[in-house]
């Protein structure tokens, strides 16, 4: 069944000083779709993710939030329908870690502190990201992957329509990359959240999302459903590896198994 559209991108590039870092990218992102953003660094993925937050603006093209023009959003505004989490190493916040995921009611602030609300919207996030015993802990004595989870349930505690991640799996184990991208599929089949994300684990982007979209060499490559653009020739191409796709016979679902160049 067709989704209503939460983000719409028509041939839209972008450049630093002259050159082009994406060019005539289009796409649509449906309410409660993961996308994944897969390609080699260097492709344009990041780029794209700020395009989508209105951090930088197109150089060509037009990209839409819910039908209206991003640009027409005032910042808060914006905060209440966009969160986003970037790959960048954190800083050292003198905050606990409910503190900083407080941070995410920002857009919803209002001059008498935090209402019973906003005291639940937090404990919910902290509770999806399996981060809720570390509320009383300073960040700055988590580890990274801890911070990292705080972070994303910062993003969280937004409440926003749409999530952007940039790498958010980066620092942490497999046990909590799992944990993190179940909760993420849980937002979008549960809240009708749209998630778009750049996972550089193939295997991951095969059990958890629903579309891809293949970036190289600052052009769109492919964009559809996993099971249709998730290939394994896709893949070989796209990442310049020998890579082999097997189904895992129990559940249906299509692993890559790179190979040892000769």
């Amino acid at each position: 069944m067709e989704t209503p559209n939460a983000i719409e991108a028509a041939n839209v590039s972008f450049g630093y000083d002259g050159d082009l870092t994406l060019k005539n990218v289009s796409f649509n992102a449906g309410q409660g779709e993961m996308i994944a953003l897969i390609g080699p660094n260097g492709s344009g993925k990041t780029t794209l993710l700020k395009l989508l937050l209105a951090l930088l603006q197109p150089s060509c093209g037009t990209i839409a939030l819910f039908n209206l023009p991003l640009s027409s959003y005032a910042p808060k505004e914006r905060a209440k329908q966009i969160a986003y989490v970037s790959q960048q190493p954190a800083l050292s916040f003198p905050l606990t870690a409910f503190e900083l995921v407080a941070l995410g009611r920002y857009p919803y602030a209002s001059r008498l502190g935090l209402s019973a609300n906003d005291k639940t919207t937090i404990e919910e996030a902290l509770e999806r990201t399996h981060a809720k015993h570390l509320s009383a802990r300073h960040f700055s004595t988590l580890s990274g992957g801890e911070q990292q989870k705080i972070l994303i349930a910062r993003a969280l505690a937004q409440s926003a329509k749409v999530v952007l991640l940039d790498e958010p799996t980066l620092h942490l184990d497999l046990r909590y990359q799992l944990q993190i991208l179940a909760a993420l599929k849980g937002l979008c089949t549960q809240k009708r959240t749209t998630v778009i994300i750049v996972l550089h684990d193939i295997n991951l982007v095969s059990m958890f999302a629903d579309k891809a979209l293949l970036l190289r060499a600052s052009k769109l490559c492919a964009f559809g459903p996993v099971k249709e653009v998730v290939t394994e020739e896709n893949i070989k191409d796209l990442l310049a590896v020998d890579i082999k796709a097997m189904a895992d016979p129990e559940t249906g679902v299509r692993y890559f198994v790179p190979r040892v160049p000769s």
